[in-house]
């Protein structure tokens, strides 16, 4: 092991992010898998290409220029091997892995097959007529796939989130903010041209969510993410063998003083309630999406408290293991949401055809995680334009082939439940 990049943070930032809890950083993203790739063509550097050379450009401690190339995507299998390479041990483990015997992490991914896809024929469609194309909380997106909220991007990429931010512009994507992230929320927004959500955790100072509320909708944020499941530790075995080594200097950004931050991350109020929904609205005027949902009457009651838009997410398998793979709740959730508000899926995407299936079940939009971090560590800002414009080039191939010539058509029909 590397001991200069698996250095464990002295006692005191170790303290902090234990009690934090590690699943309160990554979420969105259950599966084993994400995009693979192989590097295009381009200028060289010397020595960038070599993985050696990569993981010190994009390791948490790099002091090279950060990695910043586009990639040529091939399977989901091969891009996680490969980011495997670039990364430290601990952020392999962090990113990957989940809680308990992570069955819920690959049920993520097995629980699409119950869904095969059921093809139209004789459509009369080629590919530049299948429009990706969807309306969502006031926002036309050219595709229905966003980038999840997740933190530590440090872990894949020097520049951390402002880095992602970028490429999700880039490739077009909306890009939900974590609350956990290391950049302060004000640097991500004026990273990114794109539209952004930021994801609230919120904090048992009320005065401290509330400058939190304020601060993301100064800063251009169109929409506010309660993540109703991250209520506790949620860190992988692996990790935790490791010695949960994070990134030296790692911080919560949106708190860090120096940053214009205020108030204690740790300090986090776990007993939400639908009130806590209105008093979001209230503060912010802003739309209100709530993640973490798996069940149909747990949606309903956000809807009567006033959410805007349902996220149907198990965190990535991170949270507590053993529930449903996420894509088996969706028909539930999509039911008891009666069309009242958009319904978003996150866990487990990894390829257009999940997509399909998620569209096809009810879902408005999708949001990815690991892959993207994958792509980030790869190739830092393109490489997360890559992931994304390869999963929207298989969505519109997926659609081609299945037969639906806009999102707008999936419907029940095109998958076996």
């Amino acid at each position: 092991m590397n001991k200069k990049h698996e250095a464990v943070p002295n006692g005191a930032r170790r303290s902090l992010f234990q009690m934090a809890g590690a699943g309160l950083l990554v979420s969105a993203a259950g599966g084993a898998a994400a995009q693979a790739v192989v590097d295009t063509p381009r200028v060289d550097t010397p020595g960038v290409d070599t993985p050696g050379a990569v993981a010190a450009s994009s390791g948490p401690q790099a002091a090279a220029m950060p990695v910043d190339k586009k990639l040529a995507i091939i399977s989901p299998a091969h891009l996680q091997e490969q980011a495997r390479k670039v990364m430290t041990p601990g952020a392999y483990a962090f990113i990957t892995g989940a809680t308990g015997d992570e069955w819920t992490l690959q049920e993520n991914r097995r629980a699409f097959n119950d869904f095969p896809i059921r093809t139209h024929r004789l459509q009369g469609m080629a590919a530049k007529d299948v429009d990706l194309s969807i309306e969502l909380l006031g926002h036309k997106l050219a595709y229905p796939i966003m980038v999840a909220p997740m933190g530590v991007h440090l872990f894949a990429h020097p520049q951390g989130e402002v880095a992602t931010v970028a490429g999700a512009a880039a490739a077009g994507a909306l890009y939900q903010s974590s609350g956990a992230s290391y950049q302060p929320l004000e640097a991500i927004a004026k990273a990114g041209t794109g539209p952004k959500w930021f994801q609230l955790y919120f904090n048992a100072d009320v005065g401290v969510t509330r400058s939190l509320l304020e601060r993301a909708k100064a800063a251009g944020y169109t929409a506010i993410i309660i993540t109703a499941d991250a209520l506790g530790p949620g860190a992988s075995d692996a990790f935790k063998l490791l010695g949960m080594p994070f990134p030296p200097g790692l911080t919560f950004g949106n708190h860090d003083p120096l940053q214009g931050g205020t108030g204690n991350f740790r300090h986090q109020k776990v007993a939400l309630t639908p009130d806590d929904i209105g008093f979001v609205k209230s503060v912010s005027g802003l739309p209100v999406i709530v993640k973490g949902l798996m069940r149909g009457v747990d949606a309903d009651a956000a809807i009567r408290a006033g959410a805007s838009a349902i996220q149907v997410s198990n965190h990535g398998g991170r949270q507590i293991d053993g529930v449903p793979g996420a894509i088996s709740v969706l028909p539930e959730v999509v039911k008891a949401v009666k069309g009242r508000v958009p319904v978003i899926f996150d866990s487990g995407i990894r390829r257009g055809i999940d997509v399909l299936r998620a569209l096809s079940l009810g879902a408005q939009a999708v949001a990815v995680g690991r892959p993207v971090l994958y792509g980030l560590a790869l190739g830092g800002p393109s490489g997360v334009q890559s992931v994304m414009e390869q999963l929207r080039d298989e969505l519109q191939l997926a659609m081609l082939l299945a037969g639906a010539g806009s999102v707008r058509q999936l419907d029940g029909s095109f998958v076996k439940a």
